[in-house]
């Protein structure tokens, strides 16, 4: 696993090896009576597979961790395609850093009436390919998948970086009859174990010293497929871990020692002390090539946006998992180029040589990892970092890394509730509040072209969030395709698009599209590209929280004079509705006059996360929206 871990040293030795535990009565290729006849699930119905049995068990080497893994599975409908393709990913790196071994997997499967075993070829069935960067992953094809086919497989998987454990997901996204976990260290090494699940607490088994683990889960229910949902990991039945000391430390006197996972704040400040960082928290460094630009102006907000876009535009950051900055200030000012931590401490101490107070906060991305952060102190859940800054007396995060996304915002993938925010002395986990406007304005009007043909003309606003989703939308793709995307399936004319988004945060799109008639009547349909036009919450019950990018609203003016040889003939009537919570609202007005009709309608999602328990409330509203844009305004022929 090639992760760092701070500044703490740990042995690069082990002097005790420990032998593999036993697996019980699981023996590969050799199934039980009731595996054989097993074709429903009790607790689950309706799944088409089950794991009847996994297990990972851990256990130290001299060249690192070794974990012994094992899965049977088995089928249970014929609808099973795409199913029994299985990836095994690892990292090899320079230097060996993971290995796969001892892999073998077979395939037991009914003909007639007759049971047959395939054992799978690595020049057929199994494959080792490269990834890139050292990143490597064996893809396992198991043939004869149908129903009663038992899949296995198992290998040893090597891992010199004993830091952070692999862990373990007991809950999947199919349900499993038995799942085991087992963990052994060195008395000498303590890791910080962290479950997930009240199940977990009931069945562990720890040793005295806590350095032996097992959990043993049965009958685990699937994770439902559910739209709008914020991280898997967070709902998980799992366990994870990390080394926090190589000596045996009573916990009672944990927060009074000198080890590194002590406390945040105890983690911040050695974080601080570190070679290249400590370079970034003084003064002026000598000799270092400073830019030769002048940076004061007549505020703090104008002097640090000067800074931002000169660190932002000049210097580049690549994606990187090391959570400190490869250089000090001297280097980084010459090389230019770095991780996500070197650019933002640079912008960082440019700011301070102004007057700016900032400091580095740790995040973690979103749609990798956990959501929900691990309360004790544990930097591996990081990713990356931002900026949080003091300017006139306000709070503002920045990004210099991402050199898109503009002043007073983070990029969407660091747009997380929470972050490990490393001031010195008062290190913390704390919540992280950017503060935008996102939404969607629509101006929309109806014109009569130079052939007489009804014509609606489109402008949208985007702002915020939403502007740099139509940004990364718009510049990946042709405007006509990302325009289908969006839902606009007419033909476009006249389309212009203005992105505006370092300046005013904003992208405006204009362009125009024809208006549907028939003989008698011209439906005029100004509300279709909502985003709420259609609704994903189709379900009738939920498990899981909902959870959307960020809150937002939309907005509609429609505006038009009822052209000549036509009349007003139906149009969607006034709503106001709202959720007890208040965490969406919905208005829709109409004023209609005999040569002009005017619609004004807003969503606002004033909330982006909302409880399971919600969840026949936003169906509701969200069912109500949908339905009210999709109605038309008629207009009928003279």
């Amino acid at each position: 696993m090639r992760l760092n871990f701070g500044g703490f040293k740990i042995p690069c030795f082990l002097i005790l090896l420990f032998p593999l535990l036993s697996h019980g009565q699981v023996v590969f290729g050799e199934y039980s009576e009731e595996e054989l006849a097993l074709e429903l699930v009790p607790f689950e119905p309706e799944a088409k597979q089950v794991t009847l049995y996994e297990e990972a068990n851990s256990y130290f080497k001299i060249n690192g961790i070794y974990t012994d893994y094992s899965f049977r599975i088995k089928v249970l409908d014929d609808n099973s395609e795409g199913f029994g393709d299985f990836r095994i990913l690892f990292y090899k790196g320079d230097y060996l850093t993971e290995d796969i071994t001892r892999l073998k997997a077979q395939v037991s499967y009914l003909d007639g009436a007759e049971r047959k075993i395939v054992q799978l070829s690595n020049k057929v069935h199994i494959k080792e390919v490269d990834l890139g960067d050292g990143m490597f992953e064996f893809r396992i094809v198991f043939p004869n998948v149908k129903k009663g086919s038992i899949l296995e497989y198992t290998y040893t998987k090597m891992d010199r970086s004993i830091s952070l454990l692999d862990g373990w997901a007991f809950q999947k996204n199919i349900p499993a009859l038995v799942s085991k976990y087992t963990f052994k260290a060195p008395d000498f090494y303590q890791y910080q174990m962290i479950t997930q699940g009240k199940v977990l607490q009931e069945v562990a088994q720890i040793s005295d010293r806590k350095n032996t683990y097992s959990w043993t889960v049965k009958n685990i229910h699937s994770l439902p497929e559910e739209p709008h949902v914020g991280s898997i990991m967070d709902f998980q039945v799992r366990v994870d871990g990390y080394l926090f000391t190589s000596e045996y430390v009573d916990e009672k006197t944990v927060e009074t020692s000198d080890i590194f996972y002590a406390s945040w704040n105890q983690t911040a400040n050695m974080l601080l002390k570190g070679t290249e960082t400590a370079t970034y928290l003084g003064g002026k460094v000598a000799k270092a090539k400073y830019p030769e630009v002048v940076f004061k102006d007549s505020t703090q907000k104008a002097t640090a946006i000067k800074i931002f876009d000169y660190v932002s535009r000049n210097y580049k950051a690549y994606s990187s998992r090391w959570l400190e900055p490869y250089y000090t200030v001297q280097d980084f000012l010459v090389k230019k180029e770095g991780n996500s931590f070197d650019k933002n401490l640079l912008l960082s101490h440019l700011l301070k040589l102004e007057g700016i107070d900032s400091y580095i906060v740790m995040v973690n991305e979103r749609g990798i990892g956990r959501s929900t952060l691990i309360e004790k102190p544990y930097i591996n859940q990081f990713r990356s970092s931002i900026l949080l800054t003091k300017i006139d007396g306000e709070e503002v995060f920045l990004d210099a890394a991402d050199s898109i996304t503009p002043f007073g915002l983070v990029p969407m993938r660091k747009f997380v509730p929470r972050g490990f925010f490393m001031e010195e002395n008062k290190g913390r986990l704390d919540n992280i509040k950017v503060k935008h406007r996102s939404g969607i304005i629509h101006l929309v009007n109806l014109e009569v072209d130079s052939t007489q043909n009804l014509q609606l003309s489109h402008t949208l606003r985007f702002l915020d969030y939403s502007a740099m989703e139509a940004v990364d939308m718009l510049e990946n793709s042709s405007y006509e395709k990302s325009l289908k995307e969006m839902g606009i399936d007419a033909e476009i004319i006249d389309f212009t698009y203005d992105n505006q988004l370092k300046d005013k945060r904003m992208v405006t799109m204009r362009y125009k599209t024809d208006v549907e008639t028939s003989d008698d009547f011209v439906f005029v349909k100004p509300f279709e590209l909502s985003s709420f036009a259609n609704n994903p919450f189709t379900q009738d019950s939920r498990i899981l929280p909902i959870e959307f990018d960020f809150p937002i609203f939309e907005s509609f003016n429609v505006s038009f004079t009822i052209p000549e040889g036509y009349v007003l003939d139906d149009f969607p009537e006034d709503q106001v509705i709202t959720i007890p919570s208040k965490g969406v609202k919905f208005s829709f007005q109409v004023d209609a006059l005999e040569k002009e009709l005017k619609v004004s309608s807003k969503v606002e999602l004033i909330n982006s996360t909302f409880p399971a328990l919600e969840y026949g409330d936003l169906k509701f509203i969200m069912e109500s929206v949908a339905s009210k844009m999709s109605e038309p305004i008629i207009l009928k022929k003279l």
